[in-house]
């Protein structure tokens, strides 16, 4: 965790003090905008350009007036950030996922895939998004078996009491749950239990997500961890 990053400097000035360089200046307004919190609290580097907080902000703004095609624009650049952008990847997914009878399966896969880098990290909004998908979503993609190990780790995740966190419907997980049935979730809790947070990272430095967002992190986000 990055939580007290100005310690670093006030810790820097301090030693070149000490050294005989005098008196430090601290960082200019430009070099300490590049230091911006994550979504969920971590710092991040951000180069100069819009924040990321703003991009995700209006993209779920856009995403509750039901403008999915405009906040996926909007998502995506944060998203590709990688590690501690969670909520930004699972609102993507989302968004992404098709809701009419012949959804197009690259569009379906690539929710998956944005649901699962969430879920993997510990996201528990995405773990229940991807046990209704299983149990209850395209026909292709229902796996009663992922439905039931995705509703187990959403149960059991330590998050659920997190400020802003975004719960099942309860109506939406009790079909789940009837779905699945009593036994594949008792088969799937030793497997849930042996779950370990596996961060998405992008492939390159900062994903080069766009011409005027583009950062590295500072390092994995705390993320959800299961009691």
């Amino acid at each position: 965790m990055h939580k007290h990053l100005p310690f670093a400097f006030v810790s820097a000035a301090l030693l070149l003090s000490a050294c005989g360089g005098g008196p430090q200046r601290g960082p200019s307004d430009r070099e300490a905008g590049m230091f911006v919190q994550g979504l969920s609290g971590d710092v991040a580097v951000i180069r100069p350009g819009p924040s990321a907080n703003a991009a995700y902000s209006a993209g779920i703004d856009l995403k509750k007036k039901g403008d999915c095609k405009a906040a996926i624009e909007r998502l995506r650049p944060v998203a590709n950030l990688g590690p501690g952008y969670e909520n930004a990847q699972t609102a993507l997914g989302e968004c992404l996922l098709p809701t009419g009878p012949n959804p197009a399966n690259d569009q379906v896969l690539e929710a998956m895939m944005w649901l699962t880098r969430a879920a993997d990290g510990g996201w528990t909004e995405a773990q229940g998004k991807l046990a209704a998908v299983y149990a209850l979503g395209p026909t292709a993609q229902r796996n009663l078996d992922e439905a039931a190990y995705w509703l187990t780790l959403y149960r059991g995740n330590a998050t659920l009491n997190r400020l802003g966190f975004t719960p099942l419907d309860p109506a939406q997980e009790t079909a789940i749950a009837t779905a699945v049935g009593p036994e594949r979730l008792k088969a799937q809790e030793t497997r849930a239990a042996l779950w370990q947070r596996k961060a998405w990272v992008p492939p390159t430095p900062a994903a080069q997500p766009g011409p005027e967002m583009r950062g590295r992190r500072r390092g994995p986000m705390g993320g959800g961890q299961m009691q």
